[in-house]
């Protein structure tokens, strides 16, 4: 009798303890450091030093944030701050910011590479912001 009393006892404290743990681990999800941002893009004005992209506020608003072209390039021990990549037939262009833990990491600029598309237009020089040291964008949605 006592080795059934036993044997009870144990599985009880079993389930008991598997349900602690249970809750411990509620979802098995972690909250991740990273978050995105996105935006239509309705226009990208080119420069020499920088683009100017117009793009898709709330309740049909527009917004304008000048991104430095030196950002797209590769430096050692650094990350790329501009990605422009060629947007896939069938969906819109669009601007994507990307923050880890709440800082500005990087901006991808997902468009039609090719500049003859209308998408594209070209900045006068004397209106485009300057560019020096900027270290971050935001989009204003």
């Amino acid at each position: 009798m006592n080795i059934k009393k036993i044997l009870a006892a144990m599985g009880l404290s079993a389930l008991v303890l598997a349900g602690a743990f249970a809750e411990e681990n509620a979802g098995g999800h972690k909250k991740s450091e990273i978050s995105y941002y996105s935006a239509p893009v309705y226009k990208i004005m080119d420069s020499a030093k920088a683009y100017t992209v117009v793009y898709g506020k709330a309740g049909h608003k527009m917004g304008t944030v000048t991104i430095p072209k030196d950002w797209a390039k590769n430096k050692p021990d650094t990350v790329k701050r501009l990605l422009v990549r060629n947007c896939p037939p069938k969906i819109g262009p669009y601007v994507t910011i990307v923050k880890k833990s709440g800082e500005f990491l990087k901006v991808m600029l997902t468009v039609p590479t090719n500049h003859n598309d209308k998408i594209w237009g070209i900045a006068n020089e004397n209106k485009v912001e300057s560019t020096d040291g900027v270290e971050s964008v935001e989009l204003e949605l």
